[in-house]
């Protein structure tokens, strides 16, 4: 019989499915912090409050997307949006204090979450691979002199994710750049190889693009800033699956906030003055969404290893402790071909296979595993899918 083959993203659809499961409520305190800029208490309680609302949605796990009203930094209405119907209607702040131009608030949130969640992929994480962001307009570091923005962004995403996803790690290769040019990235159906993902054991790569860091019009009295100008920061990033080189999500974030340096001082991108300052807060600020992002994208995503190597009736699979995995595991192989499309360039597919096998020694990025069912196995190859059971 001719095996049934599956594209990787229809494999991916009928492994991952939605149901609506009953839920049940919880409190989750958590506290956010800001900085006091000019004496603008009520703007620093509104951004304190939203770093708080952030860190509560990665504390409870939850994925959800929240709306707030605040006027003059009091938090007047609040409410979320979550799949599987889950939801929070009540915030409360507990308390606020001062502390060398620092502001802390402590809230507490109702949260509405589902008693049983399948996807949450089981716990397991993806491998995410960083490289260098790309830039759009080299020029735009002259103000500041911010030389290696694209490297140090890089890293702080990776660092960012590294604390505060739940369905990923980062695999930082922020010092190495990809030769590809900009425009490609955005012609529909363009697929990265997936040697990149192969030679980091990586299950995606994350792709971040800085559209837009200049610094809007600003009026000066004898070359003095009369004002601190506003500065740009817009990011596009892009996640492409590993096996497939698809691009399977991509969003771009646009925030500003005022440059507080001055005009000619050189100002280093890795530097706690730097990531400390409002510019740097409103970086992290989009940073932190990114990652939730990606969580909400990954989290009924199954995760997929593969066969790198094999001998008799014992391979190893590119996942491990990192992702998950432990011993007494048991997972689905799946058997991976390439074939052709119209234009010559090869497609990966997926065809059903009767072997499963169990997990018997793990390491940090990599198992070893007994083969179950000899007449499966025996067409089991390098490169053949892992799913877990």
């Amino acid at each position: 019989m001719k095996p049934t083959l599956y594209s990787i993203p229809t494999l991916l659809c009928l492994v991952a499915f939605l149901l609506t499961f009953p839920a049940e409520a919880k409190w989750i305190n958590a506290s956010g912090q800001a900085k006091v800029t000019d004496d603008n208490v009520a703007q620093a309680r509104e951004d304190a409050i939203h770093q708080a609302v952030s860190y509560a949605t990665l504390k409870s796990g939850a994925k959800f997307s929240s709306q707030q009203t605040v006027s003059q930094g009091q938090l007047i209405e609040d409410s979320f949006s979550l799949a599987y119907q889950t939801n929070s209607e009540n915030v409360e702040l507990l308390s606020e204090q001062i502390d060398d131009d620092i502001l802390t608030v402590n809230i507490r949130i109702d949260i509405i979450e589902p008693l049983n969640d399948t996807c949450s992929n089981s716990q397991l994480k993806a491998a995410i691979l960083i490289p260098q962001a790309l830039i759009k307009d080299r020029s735009q570091l002259r103000y500041g002199n911010i030389g290696l923005f694209e490297q140090n962004l890089s890293q702080r995403l990776a660092n960012t994710l590294d604390q505060t996803s739940t369905n990923s790690f980062p695999q930082s290769h922020a010092n190495e750049r990809l030769d590809i040019k900009q425009e490609l990235v955005d012609v529909r159906g363009y697929r990265l190889p997936s040697w990149l993902s192969e030679i980091t054991d990586s299950q995606y790569i994350l792709l971040p693009e800085i559209i837009d860091i200049s610094t809007e019009d600003f009026t000066s009295t004898l070359g003095l800033w009369d004002n601190d100008p506003m500065r740009n920061f817009e990011l596009r990033v892009s996640l492409f699956h590993g096996i497939s080189g698809e691009k399977i999500w991509s969003q771009q974030y646009a925030k500003s906030a005022e440059w507080e340096f001055k005009r000619q001082q050189t100002v280093n991108s890795n530097s706690q003055t730097f990531w400390q300052s409002e510019y740097g807060e409103v970086i992290d600020q989009v940073l932190t969404q990114v990652s939730q992002d990606i969580d909400s994208t990954l989290s009924c995503r199954p995760l997929l290893g593969q066969v790198v190597s094999k001998q008799a009736d014992r391979i190893i699979i590119n996942i491990g402790r990192k992702n998950g995995i432990r011993v007494g595991d048991k997972l689905q192989l799946v058997l991976q071909q390439n074939m052709p499309d119209r234009l010559d360039n090869m497609r990966v597919v997926a065809g059903k296979s009767k072997a499963t096998i169990t997990i018997e020694q793990v390491s940090e990025e990599s198992a070893t595993a007994l083969l179950e069912g000899i007449a499966g196995s025996l067409n089991v190859q390098l490169s053949d899918l892992a799913i877990k059971l």
